[in-house]
């Protein structure tokens, strides 16, 4: 064979495995598609693909699709609205239901193995899609940037990575109010599986006022990451998250005042610094535990606050129970306020799905659950006022799963509260509260601390006030004495 004729032969090759590589990646991506948009309903009833189109080439493709979120128009709620003299009131219900939003995204789809310039199976350029009235709406409010963008390299493998972009906006009401946000970016990382997610999320700040009041709230810039787990479901996502928001200040220089140039009392300025978010979620032996920390320093008028920490969570949650429970809730649209009847149809729906998972609720029980606030940290000038408390059930058999699940909680519900409190705060509080006649006075105080430690709801530890309280085997305690027992 000639050197030609070998050459033709391999570049020939070289295109059939090219084109061949093409013709995958865009069947998959195609499936990919699908497989999301079919999905996606099933999770909520609250979210519906309307319509969907895939223009499918070879070199790659554009998808359109239309999702509604909120209520479907044949069962949306319908507003309250007081019927006029003479007309026959039906719940308080109109004819008119309300609309659910619509949002139609395009995707550009480019097919790999080179698509776009980089080695991937696909790369897609995503953008909303605006009618001539909404883009009018969304030029108020974001110019002539495109209000949200995203740019996805989607791997070998089926993994993808997306850039998320949502542009500024800035809105203002001549003489009224102001709006401005900075905008946000985000990059999500999602492995083949769809199993394992990591996000990184920055918003760079948000400002807004009232001209007429005065008053403001400032957040400074804000920046999340987190390494999730869903192979369980995004319901009991497992792993960790962590956040910090700079600043978060509001101010009310003249009250909040609703009538036309009505001024009310000033509203001491609220500062916080620095404010670290932090969140774990676990799966171990089929029990979901999950904690979430918020802390950080500030400022309210001229109340130093030195440190403030805020724990609450959960454990020994039957992980399966737990996602029977909040699928159903979700997938229901009567209990998310769809259809007729309101609120009271929406609590007849609770109700009846409480009583067809009653079992499965009892059945959660036999784990020992337990949630709360498990600390409120507050320090101001070395002082320190701390409270806590977490309730849940503990020691339940198959026995007692066969009683009413008002006596099963009583029989083997456990809360416990703690608080302390310095003095000097009470006396404080006291103060500020008496200006309104709210609180007795200051000097009042310390005669009411006394008549409750008489009557043990309350002990003196040095400086501090504190008070704890355990209910547990169907009796209650108060700084470990029985109720019944209390001034002894």
């Amino acid at each position: 064979m000639s050197k030609k004729a070998v050459l033709g032969a391999l570049a020939a090759a070289i295109a059939l495995a090219y084109g061949g590589s093409t013709w995958w990646a865009g069947t998959k991506i195609k499936s990919v598609f699908d497989t999301a948009l079919d999905e996606l309903p099933k999770q909520t009833a609250l979210v519906r693909v309307v319509d969907r189109s895939y223009e499918k080439g070879f070199f790659g493709a554009v998808s359109i699709v239309t999702i509604e979120i909120g209520c479907a128009a044949q069962t949306a709620q319908v507003p309250a609205i007081k019927p006029a003299e003479g007309d026959d009131e039906e719940d308080g219900e109109s004819a008119a239901p309300f609309k659910p939003v619509r949002l139609t995204f395009r995707d550009t789809i480019r097919h790999g193995p080179l698509a776009g310039g980089t080695l991937a199976a696909a790369t897609i350029d995503s953008e909303l899609v605006l009618d001539v009235k909404s883009q009018a709406k969304a030029e108020q409010l974001f110019g002539k940037a495109k209000p949200l963008t995203a740019y996805t390299k989607v791997g070998f493998d089926g993994g993808y990575t997306s850039d998320l972009t949502v542009a500024p906006a800035k809105v203002t009401d001549e003489g009224k109010a102001q709006f401005i946000w900075q905008g946000a970016q985000a990059r999500i990382e999602v492995n083949g599986a769809r199993t394992q997610v990591h996000y990184d999320l920055t918003m760079p700040g948000l400002d807004v006022s009232d001209v007429r009041t005065g008053a403001t709230m400032k957040m400074g810039k804000l920046t999340g990451k987190a390494d999730m787990d869903s192979s369980a479901g995004w319901i009991l996502a497992t792993g960790k998250t962590e956040g910090r928001l700079e600043s978060f200040e509001f101010a009310a220089p003249k009250g909040l005042g609703t009538a036309e140039g009505a001024e009310g009392k000033a509203l001491p300025t609220v500062l916080l610094q620095n404010i670290d978010m932090l969140a774990d979620a676990s799966i171990k032996d089929g029990l979901y535990a999950s904690t979430g920390t918020i802390k950080g320093a500030g400022k309210i008028g001229e109340t130093k606050i030195d440190k403030f920490e805020m724990s609450s969570g959960g454990r020994r949650i039957h992980a399966a129970g737990y996602k029977k429970l909040a699928d159903a809730w979700l997938k229901s649209s009567a209990i998310n306020g769809c259809g007729k009847g309101g609120a009271k149809a929406s609590q007849a729906a609770m109700q009846t799905l409480m009583d067809q998972l009653a079992p499965d609720l009892k059945a959660m029980a036999k784990y020992n659950p337990e949630m709360g606030l498990d600390k409120l940290l507050v320090e101001i000038g070395g002082k320190r006022g701390e409270i806590s408390y977490t309730a849940g059930m503990v020691g339940v058999t198959d026995e007692d799963l066969q009683a009413p699940g008002m006596a099963l909680l009583m029989k083997r519900g456990v809360l416990k509260a703690n608080a302390r409190l310095p003095m000097q705060w009470l006396e404080q509080i006291a103060a500020t509260g008496a200006e309104s006649g709210q609180t007795p006075p200051p000097e009042m105080v310390a005669g009411l601390v006394e008549q409750g430690e008489a009557m043990n709801f309350v002990k003196r530890d040095g400086t501090d006030i504190t008070s704890q309280l355990e209910y547990s085997e169907g009796s209650l305690k108060i700084n470990g004495k029985p109720l019944g027992g209390m001034g002894k």
